[in-house]
């Protein structure tokens, strides 16, 4: 048999694991192998020089790849056996049963919707190579979700949603509950080397959160960062950072409309244990546009999909662990001032109330003399208890967020958050969490009105 058209036919299908070689001395080891696998096999074949046999995809098989376009794409053939062996596959349901309270707030980071997917994922992991593996994550998300396509400022302006990372609606109106949420690939084997190298799509370091939980932290809003990016990295002996560079979702004034390149860079040191366990990391993001919900909010407050200037970003954050007892505190600010045009110090008290219905987008003679940039920070504090009641796994929780001019970005400035997590049977949890929101005063683009949001969820994982 010609080697060269199974080599060729390898090559088309992208079948880059199949052990079409070997050597004389695991000749007959290899042989029982591909016996019992291969479903198409030339039956003319011979040892040629003493080489394995070969694994082979008919003529027709390869045709037919060509003519479907997936050249050099990995296809399932008899020849990529075993791949139950390098692919896992795990998931999980959040589903927020009930919404109580105040429904109409318009916080960013909190779910009104009295029954939603908060989300349904499934995620898979391949382990391509001793020195590769792939992730990919698909979610399905039916939170809070508002279009920022608004005609007017006053129509446009306060429009505020669960997360627009997960909506995929920064600067416009289209908006997506079902979605590739993250994928990549990543390129080392921290076993042997601490150094690795991640590209694609995924939640970059800046500060720490958990994704999908029952409410956003105000920390979380201005943080959080899901973006298609290269990252090179490290991991040894507890210390990490990584370096990190993407592409933004808006782009900058005078740029012919092409999105802004930013990058990040983080540092932290970890040390997990049952008994004491703690970390501690800082990470700095060159602009702060690239968080997407910092870009949603100036998105609906310029009534446009560009920004006028950049504005640095640094996060802290630290966590403590002690027997049944945490701790985690989070800190992010913004380095600089926004532009005006941007978003401003007061949200909304800064615009000239007689000009909100005359245009799409802001201009000076939208603002009130003496309006300045907003240069927002936040920051919060959590413990938490666990224990081991009626047989079950428990925790509570109690905690305190505040935020610093921040009303364009539609946060409270205060937040009281109180909270009780079951675990009824193996991966099967329920959770009630009451937030206590204070908003700003009105003089400072609030509402002045004290809130509360009580929420249920029910959530299950497999795999």
């Amino acid at each position: 048999m010609n080697l060269k058209l199974v080599v060729a036919s390898m090559s088309v299908l992208g079948l880059v694991s199949c052990p079409v070689l070997a050597s004389a001395h695991t000749k007959h080891k290899h042989h029982h192998k591909h016996t019992e696998v291969v479903q198409t096999v030339s039956k003319d074949y011979k040892d040629y020089k003493d080489m394995a046999p070969a694994c082979v995809v008919s003529q027709n098989m390869v045709t037919f790849v060509e003519m479907n376009q997936n050249v050099n794409r990995s296809m399932p053939t008899a020849c990529n056996p075993g791949w139950w062996n390098r692919v896992s596959v795990s998931g999980g349901l959040n589903i927020d049963i009930g919404k109580f309270g105040n429904r109409n707030q318009n916080y960013m980071g909190e779910n009104y919707q009295r029954l939603s997917l908060n989300d349904a994922y499934i995620n898979v992991t391949a382990d391509v190579s001793e020195w590769s593996k792939a992730f990919a994550s698909i979610s399905y998300n039916t939170a809070t979700v508002t279009a920022n396509s608004m005609s007017t400022i006053s129509q446009r302006y306060g429009n505020a949603e669960y997360s627009s990372a997960y909506s995929n609606n920064v600067g416009g109106s289209s908006n997506s509950a079902f979605q590739l949420e993250q994928g990549y690939v990543f390129l080392g084997n921290l076993d042997m080397y601490p150094v690795f190298l991640q590209v694609g799509k995924s939640f970059q370091d800046f500060s720490r959160y958990e994704i999908h939980p029952i409410t956003r932290s105000v920390t979380q809003v201005m943080s959080e960062t899901l973006a298609t990016s290269l990252k090179l990295g490290f991991i040894a002996n507890g210390f990490n950072g990584d370096v990190f560079l993407f592409d933004d979702q808006m782009s900058k004034i005078g740029t012919n409309s092409q999105k802004t390149t930013n990058y990040g860079l983080a540092i932290g040191y970890d040390m997990p244990n049952d008994q004491l366990g703690w970390d501690i990391g800082a990470s700095y993001l060159y602009n702060m546009i690239g968080v997407n919900d910092v870009a949603y909010s100036v998105a609906n407050f310029t009534g446009t999909s560009q920004y006028n200037n950049r504005v640095g970003a640094v996060a802290l954050y630290g966590d403590v662990n002690s027997g049944p007892f945490s701790v985690n505190a989070r800190y992010t600010s913004a380095l600089q001032r926004f532009n005006v045009l941007d978003m401003t110090k007061n949200g909304k008290a800064d615009l000239n109330a007689g000009t909100l219905g005359s245009g799409t987008a802001i201009t000076s003679g939208n603002l009130v003399a003496g309006a300045t940039g907003a240069k927002p920070w936040a920051a919060g504090i959590t413990g938490a208890y666990g224990f081991d009641a009626w047989g079950k796994n428990q925790n509570v929780y109690l905690g305190y967020q505040t935020s610093r001019e921040a009303a364009g970005m539609n946060v409270p400035k205060n937040r009281w958050l109180v909270g009780y997590g079951l675990e009824w049977a193996k991966n099967t949890s329920f959770g009630l969490e009451w937030d206590h929101d204070m908003a700003y005063n009105t003089t400072n683009g609030g509402s002045s009105n004290n809130t509360n949001l009580v929420s249920l969820r029910s959530s299950v994982k497999f795999g």
